[in-house]
């Protein structure tokens, strides 16, 4: 992937390989210059960037496959290897290469103890001694990530397969000032593994599109985070393979997409609530492909990688037809259309934050409206626990008045036979002992009637 510096207000140095050859060449080209070769090697992983002195940084893997870091020092290249891998143990690939106060250096690599394909940080000063840290395994060594530095941050963009077998899309962030890693956040999720994604941030604003597939479908999605992250908008759906590239410039919001070999653009000019539908760039070619462009000191442009390709000299897509600031080198600063430009997403800009302020009164309504459907949703739940108590002690009740009306009818019946047996205060005796006349009598005569006031007989 060749790279675009920026060493100056009047030459950008693009970094690109050709066969064995890593090269590089100034533009806009004087004087007949020509490209000069600075490395060699058959591999084609390599990567790029410029320190705070404007020195030529490249970080490459030689034909014995070992990691070296070529660096731009007193006008003249030095040579140093970071890591030697002869039998090629590593398989490593997907060099990105990073440069704020120090180096920082990611790629894939395979880990012959685990199996597994990881995510390599390394982190290291010009003459240090320091090891490369397996940050994250990754579903392949193929993996797509993006790694950006903002607001003394990295930021890294990358997929992961989870313990569920689902991929993840997260964002993990590197404090600079206390070399450490933060909690990273999961922006979505997928079955199948995602396509593309690419990052850009502006200030504390984080802008996020990705493919993934759905239906035999390749959907493009953008998300963004202000505060909380956004929910996804649809940006476009193709039968075909497309890798997104994100960038602002003069305050709208472009994406580009390369299709069938022609340069795709959607863009936004109200940060991203809306987008165009689909178009053709204006700038064409079949040779278009990914550049990285770092080193520019210009505030209206957010982003550093874009779809371009050379015609005489480097050409993006988008940018170099709106490029009213000349920053790619190749036109005049065009302050007639920029001051148009300008006040036109001025305009929409203003719009947004007018439909932004709505849309955070009808938010907060809504927010209102919920606490009152929660405040009365959980007094119908207290009236449902209250009626199924007073249920269960009714029913309680009721089976303990059966009991006692059917223990009070039991009383009533024996009462009842009870009352039927004729009392008398004399029993007859169960005893052989020897009856006396009045009991002879008394047996002997059944038509003789016994008072029962003085035991005599009438």
């Amino acid at each position: 992937m060749p790279y675009l510096l920026s060493k100056n207000t009047e030459s950008n140095l693009l970094i690109d390989k050709t066969g064995e050859s890593i090269y590089y060449r100034h533009y806009p080209i004087k004087y007949n210059q020509r490209a000069i070769v600075i490395a060699k090697s058959s591999n084609n992983e390599y990567a790029a960037s410029l320190d705070e002195y404007k020195n030529i940084h490249i970080i490459y893997k030689n034909s014995t496959n070992s990691l070296v870091h070529l660096y731009e020092t007193n006008n003249k290249f030095e040579i140093v290897n970071l890591l030697d891998d002869y039998s090629n143990t590593y398989q490593i690939s997907n060099i990105r290469y990073l440069y704020y106060k120090k180096n920082y250096l990611f790629y894939c690599a395979y880990n012959p103890y685990e199996r597994t394909s990881d995510l390599i940080f390394h982190p290291f000063m010009q003459n240090e001694k320091t090891e490369p840290q397996s940050l994250i395994s990754v579903p392949s060594l193929n993996t797509p990530y993006e790694c950006i530095i903002e607001n003394n941050t990295i930021y890294l963009l990358c997929q992961v397969l989870n313990d569920a077998g689902s991929y993840e899309l997260n964002l993990y962030k590197y404090n600079i000032s206390n070399s450490s890693w933060d909690d990273f956040e999961t922006l979505t999720t997928s079955i199948i593994p995602f396509i593309d994604y690419n990052i850009c941030i502006n200030y504390a604003k984080i802008y996020v599109t990705y493919v993934k597939k759905d239906m035999n479908k390749n959907i493009m999605y953008y998300i963004f985070k202000e505060n909380n992250w956004s929910l996804p908008i649809e940006i476009y759906t193709s039968n075909n393979f497309i890798s997104p590239i994100i960038f602002s410039y003069n305050n709208i919001m472009w994406i580009n997409w390369k299709e069938n070999n022609k340069l795709m653009y959607s863009l936004s000019c109200n940060d991203g609530v809306t987008f165009t539908k689909a178009s053709l760039c204006s700038a064409q070619s079949k040779e278009a492909r990914p550049y990285y462009f770092y080193g520019y000191n210009n505030n209206n442009l957010i982003g550093n990688k874009f779809y371009g390709f050379i015609n005489k000299y480097p050409i993006f897509a988008v940018l170099s037809q709106i490029d009213t600031d000349n920053i790619l080198l190749s036109s005049q600063n065009n302050f007639e259309i920029k001051s148009i430009i300008n006040n036109f997403t001025s305009k929409e800009m203003y719009n947004s934050i007018k439909l932004k302020k709505e849309l955070e009164e009808q938010k907060k309504v809504q927010e209102n409206i919920t606490k009152q459907y929660d405040g009365l949703a959980k007094m119908a739940k207290e009236l449902q626990s209250q009626a199924k108590m007073w249920k269960s002690k009714y029913t309680q009740a009721e089976q303990e008045a059966k009991k006692l009306k059917k223990k009070l009818r039991k009383t009533y019946v024996i009462e009842s036979e009870k009352a039927k047996i004729p009392k008398t205060k004399n029993t007859l005796p169960t005893s052989n002992a020897k009856k006396t006349p009045l009991q002879d009598i008394s047996a002997s005569s059944s038509t003789n009637e016994i008072d029962d006031t003085d035991n005599t007989i009438k």
